[in-house]
């Protein structure tokens, strides 16, 4: 029941302008790329996906700690790219740590999971998605020395890992192209890293603004482009370029309320796009709770073990992952991970 279609989803066309080339990053604000829905997605290829302040409210936001009320314009009306970049740290830094119990994972033809989210910036962070009837179907999660990855029915069963200093040299990045201190801006958290190079603001007809941003790797610079309300400055959106054009994340984030603790503005729903793995889910949060304990950190943020389920070291140079499978009927399969003879 778990075989879909294959899942290579970025082939199919996006909006209008699509943003898909180098050729976009001229004088014009990025076009959207479109939202690639598809009920050919496995249970298993969804999880490849996967600051600090005061507890008070900010005086801008006061009165709107709860429910749909407009935010309150934060932004001048002709804002300069230090003063975004200002009120994005100052949301941000709010949150310390954010636990969100009561989640659900939507994946269109997959049943719902109920989901649990964690996160201390910036790079712990853990996302747990199970079903009434098979218990434990996913598990993503970062610490500050590695990340792991776990899928209940991923072939062969492992449970794959890969320490941060070695993840730009490990074949980590075929499967998670965001490194773990991304994370937390799936969460609203947000932060234009001072070593990378900033562009903007480019105004769009919709009232939106942009930032473009260009981010060192080891294949040459990968691009950014975060869109953003042009009053309130709540990021909407973010969508990475690889080095030639090709879009290899997206994340898309909407309903916004303030939390009472933090006073900091945090979306309710996230929708996050991997296309070259043919990720493609939507996260509902129902509750979450920001700057109080964790309850055992040591066992939150601690590599888990499952039993049959052998640890594979993405490190390490015999780990191959092939490309995507294909079962009965030109199904797509995830990628399988294995290790070969290295020479």
């Amino acid at each position: 029941m778990w075989r879909r279609r294959n899942h290579f989803l970025w082939k199919r066309g996006m909006r209008a302008n699509p943003v898909h080339s180098q050729k976009a990053w001229g004088s014009r604000p990025l076009a959207t790329p479109a939202r690639p829905w598809s009920t050919g997605l496995l249970l298993a290829t969804l999880v490849m996906a996967i600051a600090t302040s005061g507890a008070s409210c900010p005086q801008f936001l006061k009165g709107y700690q709860y429910g749909t009320l407009p935010l309150p314009r934060t932004l001048p009306a002709n804002p300069t790219l230090e003063q975004i970049i200002q009120v994005v740290h100052d949301n941000t830094s709010r949150v310390r740590t954010y636990m969100a119990p009561q989640a659900t994972l939507s994946v269109p033809g997959v049943p719902k999971l109920s989901a649990q989210v964690a996160c201390e910036p910036p790079r712990r962070f853990r996302l747990r998605a199970q079903t009434a009837v098979t218990g434990s179907e996913l598990d993503i999660g970062s610490n500050d020395e590695l990340f792991w990855l776990w899928i209940r029915r991923h072939e062969p069963p492992v449970l794959l890992f890969c320490r941060h200093d070695q993840y730009t040299e490990s074949s980590a990045r075929r499967l998670l192209p965001l490194k773990a201190d991304w994370m937390p801006e799936l969460l609203g958290l947000v932060s234009f890293r001072p070593d990378d190079r900033h562009e903007g603001p480019f105004p769009m007809a919709d009232g939106r603004i942009e930032i473009r941003s260009r981010i060192a790797s080891p294949e040459g610079d990968l691009m950014r482009s975060t869109l953003l309300d042009g009053t309130t400055g709540l990021v909407l959106e973010q969508h990475l370029f690889s080095p030639t054009g090709e879009r290899l994340a997206s994340v898309r984030t909407s309903k916004h309320r303030v939390d009472q603790n933090s006073g900091a503005a945090l979306p309710r729903s996230v929708e996050v796009s991997w296309p070259a793995s043919g990720i493609d889910f939507t996260l509902d949060i129902a509750s979450l709770s920001t700057n109080t304990p964790s309850g055992d950190p040591g066992l939150l943020w601690q590599m888990p073990a499952y039993e049959g389920y052998e640890p594979v070291d993405l490190a390490d140079p015999s780990v191959v992952i092939g490309p995507p499978g294909v079962a009965e009927g030109g199904q797509g399969m995830p990628p399988p991970v294995r290790a070969v003879p290295s020479y």
